[in-house]
């Protein structure tokens, strides 16, 4: 085909859309159609014609409409594509033509595709940011709470003494049913659960009701459950919970001593081996919440002094990512799809999400600036570090990544690490402790 004479006119609708209108010349039109009967010839078999012997009129009596539609595909892919290369487009959401234009005897084909790009802009003044937080300090009594933490739950559930109810600390197996308005509440039924009476994991007001209750006893009783309750269908509302108890169990704590110490494992010979170790882990914990805690002093910031339009659809594709990871959750408490307002959720999270977008769009921005990159090798050490954490040979875990089309998120989230780790490093610290910036989640 010879060289193509697309014409391509762009519309900057905002800092991030864009329209094309792109024309097809006739003759490219014309070739297209010459060659899309051609390769039909080729295939179709019709009676009383041999294999590529079937006149162009007779094709076009059967096969037109498919024809048809066959053209005006490849014409808008392919124009397309050449529209993106001439106007150095990289759209991070296409509206493609769906049907494409039909195409028009004697004329040259014609339409339109609105698409979205990531917005221009400079980031300034990101290096030698202001950030401030305390150092990192362990108490003694964090180390005991810690400690005390390990010894609960290394404990054992034993009967208690014969005919004896269920007190505070006792688990109890059990089934339970809410009912609202004296009718059963959706998602608040379950089988088979575990309660720790007295530990207010499930509800203080519910659990208080289990004291004194024996194994296969059954109760009914009211709870006023907190707006904030787990189930968001229950929460805020007075209702009747109706439960059978199952089991009655006795939680029996270990002293704490050196032969508990040492059937813990690793290489701790005695209780002060034990607390040097919770002290280390809390430090850690916390020295990762602090740095977190950094990082979104310096997103705060950056957002703050750069102003940019993010796109609409990686807000609406961050949204629905959100949306699935706390359906995810709400799917634990029985939540069933007919009773969740989808629209209210993705609205009420569209301010998390937009915030992921725009630091996204700043740190490529700071990276680009400062031209950093993730090479293979980092990518690799990324990749054997997730495959060593997970007990799983690094060739099986790289392999999983490739074929799963993994390793471009995985570089764009090491590169924003590095990214991160760049503005931290070279930020000012005080550990005067400052009012918390915004959180992320």
């Amino acid at each position: 085909m010879t060289e193509s004479a697309v014409k391509v006119e762009m519309e900057n609708l905002s800092e991030v859309k864009r329209r094309l209108s792109i024309e097809v010349p006739l003759t490219e039109v014309a070739e297209e159609v010459d060659r899309a009967y051609r390769d039909l010839g080729k295939r179709v078999k019709v009676k009383g014609f041999r294999p590529g012997k079937v006149p162009r009129g007779v094709l076009e009596m059967y096969y037109h409409k498919q024809i048809d539609k066959d053209v005006s595909d490849a014409l808008v892919r392919r124009s397309l594509d050449e529209a993106l290369k001439e106007k150095d487009l990289k759209p991070v959401h296409l509206s493609w033509p769906e049907p494409p234009p039909a195409v028009v005897a004697g004329e040259n084909y014609r339409y339109q595709v609105e698409l979205e790009v990531t917005p221009e802009f400079k980031v300034e003044d990101y290096l030698g940011l202001t950030v401030s937080a305390p150092a990192v300090e362990v108490t003694d009594a964090e180390v005991e709470a810690g400690i005390e933490e390990i010894r609960q739950s290394h404990a054992q559930l034993n009967p208690p003494a014969k005919g004896r109810g269920a007190k505070l600390g006792d688990f109890v197996k059990l089934d339970y049913q809410a009912y609202y308005a004296g009718q059963a509440a959706e998602g608040g039924k379950a089988e088979g659960v575990y309660l720790e009476v007295g530990s207010g994991k499930f509800n203080a007001e519910f659990e208080s009701n289990l004291m004194g209750l024996k194994e296969g006893a059954e109760s009914r009783f009211p709870v006023n459950l907190p707006d904030d309750f787990a189930n968001p269908l229950l929460a805020g509302k007075s209702v009747e919970f109706e439960v059978k108890i199952h089991e009655v169990k006795e939680k029996v704590v270990p002293d704490l001593d050196d032969d508990f110490v040492k059937g813990l494992g690793g290489n701790f010979q005695g209780v002060a081996d034990l607390r040097e170790a919770v002290r280390e882990d809390i430090i850690k914990m916390k020295e990762r919440t602090r740095q977190a805690n950094l990082g979104n002093q310096v997103k705060d910031q950056l957002l703050a002094r750069t102003a940019f339009e993010a796109p609409p659809s990686l807000i609406l594709e961050e949204q629905e990512h959100l949306f699935r990871e706390q359906w995810n959750r709400l799917s634990q408490y029985g939540v069933k799809p007919a009773d969740v307002d989808q629209a209210k959720m993705l609205e009420a999270i569209k301010p998390l999400a937009e915030r992921r977008v725009r630091v996204n769009l700043l740190l490529e921005r700071i990276a680009d600036q400062e031209g950093l990159k993730v090479d293979d090798a980092e990518a690799d050490a990324a990749l054997a570090s997730i495959a060593a954490s997970r007990g799983r040979e690094f060739a099986e875990v790289r392999k999983f990544y490739q074929e799963h089309d993994l390793m471009g998120a995985l570089k764009r989230q090491l590169l924003e690490d590095k990214t991160m780790k760049m503005l931290l490093d070279q930020a000012i610290l005080s550990e005067t402790p400052q009012p918390a910036p915004e959180a992320e989640e």
